[in-house]
């Protein structure tokens, strides 16, 4: 006994004339008789007593016809659910995002997902490598991350390369143009607490130009940092996404280095051991329609792309 046969079944007792079932199911007749001789022999009784005047439910039938009409309404509501979460994907979904990218990306994401009302953001802040831990655990559904190296249990799409700024208190004399590591390095600095990728691009750049610099203060939060900067208490080195509002504001200044560029790069991530829910991918495909817009506007500077389009 199959849905089918159900079906076929079902609609012959709603109109009482197998002539007129087969002609609504768009089935010949025969066939139609057919599927009810095997559904019967398969229960052991007849489900319709027949006549002149057509046919009409036995017993058996009537018992069946009510377990049958049950089962074809949970198909229906099952296939109308699935092509709801479809068109309608519901659920919370968590993204981990470091805070530097966090700054550029959170706002547009999070009015992306205003027209998926059932769709909960969950937003994570935390270190990129703490970032992909949580997503090969099932912890987190995507994560955003600044030179992931390949690992086991998570599934990289490059996005893009970003320049690093020096970042100093806006109004300074020649504040528009580039500086040099010399000149940097002669600068009381606040930079990100090691181990940051950032720290690791600044320390390697000193090094290898044998240069050192005056480190004044460590810190982990960006939002601190741009506050120290500032305040003038120092520069920084951080990518635009971390001040883009800070110098539309007028209070810090983002400068290029001269003849020497920083970069890192940022990744998308998603567990490759757990397919994605219908929410989580929407997700991670309006983080990517989201970086590429802010890249081809110009509003994300210093930046390039290098995976999807």
């Amino acid at each position: 006994m199959d849905f089918k046969q159900l079906k076929y079944f079902t609609e012959i007792a709603d109109f009482g004339n197998m002539t007129r079932a087969a002609e609504s199911l768009f089935i010949a007749q025969p066939a139609l008789t057919q599927q009810i001789a095997n559904l019967e022999a398969e229960l052991g009784t007849r489900v319709f007593d027949r006549s002149t005047q057509g046919v009409r439910l036995t017993s058996a039938g009537d018992v069946l016809y009510r377990h049958a009409r049950s089962l074809l309404k949970q198909m229906d509501d099952a296939k109308a659910a699935v092509i709801d979460e479809s068109d309608h994907p519901s659920g919370r979904v968590t993204i981990g995002i470091p805070g530097s990218t966090g700054k550029m990306l959170a706002v547009p994401l999070l009015k992306a997902m205003s027209a998926h009302e059932r769709i909960l953001l969950e937003f994570v802040e935390r270190p990129s490598a703490e970032l992909m831990t949580l997503v090969s655990r099932g912890r987190l559904d995507v994560a955003v991350v600044v030179d992931a190296v390949p690992c086991r249990g998570v599934a990289l799409t490059r996005l893009l390369m970003e320049d690093l700024y020096v970042i100093r208190p806006a109004g300074e004399v020649a504040s528009g143009r580039p500086i040099t590591l010399k000149a940097l390095a002669a600068q009381p600095l606040v930079l990100p607490t090691a181990p940051s990728t950032i720290r690791q691009r600044v320390d390697t750049a000193f090094m290898q130009f044998g240069l050192r610099y005056r480190l004044v203060g460590e810190v982990s939060a960006t939002d601190m940092l741009v506050r120290l900067v500032s305040a003038g208490l120092g520069l920084t080195v951080l990518p635009w996404a971390a001040v883009a509002e800070e110098v539309q504001q007028g209070t810090v200044d983002a400068l290029q280095l001269a003849r020497h560029r920083l970069r890192r790069e940022l990744a998308i991530c998603v567990s490759d051991a757990v397919p994605l829910n219908r929410a989580a991918d929407v997700v991670r495909a309006s983080v990517i329609d989201i970086v590429c817009g802010l890249v081809n506007s110009g509003a994300w500077r210093g930046v390039y792309r290098v995976g999807p389009a």
